[in-house]
């Protein structure tokens, strides 16, 4: 081989290739996958990764020299290159954007980290105390030289006195940062012997693989009835095949806490965790790993569907109907169920996917492809907690605030004299929701996007959670001059306030976005919670899933009807599995739970499903709905925003395209299989200072209507001043 076939790490340049010389020193070594440094015209040197190799050139083509091997390691092989093409296929964006988001380019950066370590050689020559410290190190054999010192309780001074007696050798190695670490797991434990129901959905589980090795499968269990140790069996019996796992949580908290009950089982030599939170070194570290095969079980968020995990033998998404799996900005706007899907079909091997309220296409395919297994009572049979609605009709005025009922304050403060634990559910961060002036109405929105600023009390500032534009508190109405601004609406903040206010006594504390700003910060608040240190946790939807505390025996919702009222197809859906998942928190252990629901809207029938916890009773009507409008699963929904400085030019930008794709569809005569709603301005109509207009496309041709719309958009050149976002099966339409 003479040239290497290198992919400019470009923007804009799209899925190219460039052929260069490879010097004789690196013949033996250049891999594809590896990051390497090339020139590039005026640019000079510039990242590249290489993805092939040729031996022959046009003549006219003067290839330039290779001008380094970043990392020796590969990055990628040529199949994980596929994937990552598909993935650009899929989502019509460019193979460079995929792979900045599924490599990012700061591992090339990151050296391995060197450390001494410590290994003993003789005891001949040594002193009475120098005898007791090479004891030491001869029962624990090679290791680290910091943890020696700390284990023997002995100085480098005396470690450099038995180096130059030749007792004993150090060296420099590679360290690896072990992100586990942080969790001190010693000992392993036994896994959890199946129940009954366990037992037979384990079994018809296993028996499906055996079948079909690439089935996609749906378990649906309800809240606390034990999928996780199905799971768990599962692994051991993948492990012990020789095969890998790859599991996935939605969110990076559940992440910690999944990998922690993972490493107490199958120890944290053999699991390892990725997602962002972790450092860059740390990442570094664990992708070296895995492209080793040295990882038999890797968790993490959704970003963990790109890591180079060998030899996968599952894959498990847990709480797979939860939208954060979806990556809405920037591009690659991908989905990481979608993306295991093919995963599986890669490697051939079963993709199980779990959820109390699963997401409505998944529990349709299941359905329809025989592949759902449903665990329908909790673990020992264990009382499913009842809920009582709260009608604000009612309740409201008397309520503290107008907001905390006094029926809910009452179960709060019977809970706590009994010693046990509360939750509360508003899913919205921040104090107030908008700040409005009592004299002319204006509300205070942010000067980029079409949205009102929310007060964060904590900072003392108004924020505005699309841009992050932050402004103090006007001291005067921006419209009329008044001064009579009031803050209104409810966030995380003004209820942890208003429960401090009720409850001074008890220990209270809030769990939201806005406080996760510390490393590790989520895992230390969860573990205090857990150790009965925290009596009532505030908290938006991240508290609604994965937290299992036996002592929790009251959840109350503070504003079930907010996400109902959402102009999107997903709002009822949403609703659902929020209330549902929600009230799964309570009575996990001895006690029996409590749930409550404060609401403005008691006869709503997604909110009525939630309170009989009847997700049946939900699909049906909801499956119902879908399909009466052509929504998914009986379509694919393409979106297409396009953004502009200049209201007028995004406008007549999105009517030409919806005018040429129309004309096109019509002239193949496919218009009724593939449908054009559009161009109307987004609900939220500008955000950074551009305004939106949005396409939908209705594509139910499936895989060919897909290849139609990409294939057009592929040919569209936008001018400067505007920008074509495209987001194929897009989490929402707001």
């Amino acid at each position: 081989m003479k040239y290497a076939l290198a992919l400019v790490n470009i923007k804009g340049l799209g899925v190219k290739t460039f052929s260069y010389l490879i010097p004789d020193d690196m013949k033996d070594i250049i891999k594809i996958g590896q990051a390497i440094l090339v020139p590039f015209g005026r640019q000079g040197l510039i990242n590249a990764f290489c993805v092939g190799f040729s031996d022959y050139l046009p003549e006219e083509i003067r290839a330039k020299k290779i001008n380094k091997i970043l990392d020796e390691t590969p990055l990628f092989s040529i199949e994980y290159l596929k994937l990552l093409e598909w993935v650009a296929n899929y989502y019509v964006c460019d193979l460079v954007t995929v792979l900045n988001a599924a490599i990012p380019l700061k591992l090339i950066e990151k050296a391995s980290k060197m450390e001494f370590a410590i290994e003993f050689l003789k005891f001949d020559g040594a002193t009475k105390r120098q005898m007791q410290v090479l004891e030491k190190l001869k029962e624990a054999g090679k290791m680290p030289l910091i943890l020696f010192e700390k284990y023997a309780k002995t100085t480098r001074a005396t470690i450099k006195k038995l180096e130059e007696l030749g007792c004993v050798k150090l060296s420099q190695e590679e360290l690896y940062r072990n992100p586990l670490d942080i969790l001190k797991i010693t000992e392993r434990e036994d896994l959890y012997e199946l129940s009954g129901e366990q037992k037979k959905v384990y079994d018809g589980i296993s028996e499906k693989i055996k079948k079909n090795p690439s089935s996609q499968i749906l378990l649906h269990g309800v809240t606390a009835s034990g999928k996780t140790e199905v799971y768990f069996k599962l692994i051991d019996d993948t492990i012990k095949a020789g095969k890998n796992v790859l599991f996935l949580a939605p969110e990076i908290a559940l992440a910690s806490q999944l990998t922690k009950r993972l490493a107490k089982k199958f120890g944290t030599e053999d699991v390892a965790i990725w997602h962002s939170s972790i450092s860059d070194g740390e990442r570094y570290d664990v992708w070296q790993k895995l492209y080793k095969n040295e990882i038999k079980i890797l968790a993490g968020a959704r970003s963990a569907v790109f890591a180079p995990l060998q030899n996968i033998g599952l894959i498990i998404i847990d709480e797979e109907h939860e939208g954060a799996y979806k990556q809405t900005t920037p591009a690659p706007r991908y989905d990481a169920r979608v993306v295991a899907r093919k995963l599986s079909e890669f490697y051939n091997c079963p993709l199980l996917l779990g959820s109390a309220t699963p997401d409505i296409s998944s529990y349709y395919r299941a359905v329809n492809s025989e592949n759902l297994f449903e665990l329908k009572n909790r673990y020992n049979n264990a009382k499913v907690p009842p809920v009582t609605v709260i009608n604000m009709q009612e309740h409201g005025r008397a309520a503290y605030r107008n907001v905390i009922s006094i029926p809910m304050q009452t179960e709060i403060k019977e809970t706590l004299a009994q010693g046990q634990q509360v939750i509360l559910l508003i899913n919205r961060r921040g104090f107030s929701t908008f700040t409005q002036c009592q004299a002319c109405g204006h509300v205070v929105e942010c000067p980029n996007c079409a949205i009102p600023m929310i007060w964060h009390s904590k900072d003392q500032m108004l924020k505005c959670h699309y841009c992050n534009h932050v402004e103090y508190f006007p001291e005067f109405c921006p419209e009329c001059g008044s001064d009579a601004l009031k803050n209104s609406g409810t966030g995380t903040q003004k209820i942890e306030q208003y429960i401090k206010d009720l409850f001074p006594e008890n220990n209270i504390e809030r769990i939201d976005s806005d406080i996760l700003v510390r490393k590790g910060e989520h895992i230390r608040l969860l573990e205090r919670f857990q150790r009965k240190e925290i009596d009532i946790l505030v908290g938006t939807q991240m508290i609604a899933k994965g937290l299992d505390n036996p002592n929790v025996t009251l959840v109350g919702v503070i504003s079930a009807d907010a996400s109902f009222n959402l102009p999107d197809f997903r709002a009822s859906e949403r609703g659902f599995q929020l209330l549902t998942q929600v009230a799964g928190r309570a009575g996990r252990g001895e006690f029996s739970g409590k749930v409550l629901f404060q609401t403005y809207n008691p006869d709503f029938y997604a909110l009525e499903s939630a309170k009989s916890q009847n997700y049946g009773e939900f699909y049906y009507t909801e499956v119902a709905a879908r399909q009466e409008f052509d929504y998914p699963p009986f379509s694919q929904i393409i979106r297409l925003i396009l953004s502009s400085m200049n209201n007028f030019r995004a406008e007549k930008s999105a009517q030409e395209i919806a005018l040429r794709l129309c004309t096109m569809i019509e002239k193949y005569g496919i218009s009724e299989r593939l449908e054009v709603l559009g161009p109307t301005p987004c609900v939220i109509e500008r955000i950074n200072s551009r305004y939106r207009f949005q396409i939908l496309i209705k594509n139910k041709l499936e895989e060919r209507g897909h290849q139609f719309v990409s294939s057009f958009l592929n040919k569209i050149t936008m001018p400067g001043d505007i920008k074509l976002s495209i987001d194929v099966d897009p989490l929402d339409i707001l």
